[in-house]
């Protein structure tokens, strides 16, 4: 995975729903706008992926990298936070 330097790095590794999207929504409402967030976990939390993803296509911030490391599970999503 590519090293994109974030400003506020949220790790739901380990959290079950709906933890992941609480705190997915609390960073977006905490950052300024053009500051990076990057999200991670794990295949186990495969579901929260797709959640924090709907989440932030709902409140309409852009992803700029996803990436899904097949070989060991883990997962980033990472977004710009943009003023709407």
């Amino acid at each position: 995975m590519p090293q994109i330097k974030e400003d506020l790095l949220v790790d739901i590794t380990g959290f079950k729903c709906p933890v992941p999207l609480i705190k997915a929504r609390r960073a977006v409402k905490q950052t300024a706008d053009d500051q990076i967030v990057k999200f991670i976990g794990t295949i186990e939390e495969e579901i929260s992926r797709k959640e924090i993803l709907v989440a932030l296509e709902s409140m309409k911030q852009p992803v700029i990298n996803m990436e899904v490391n097949t070989s060991t599970g883990a997962w980033q999503i990472v977004m710009k936070k943009k003023e709407v």
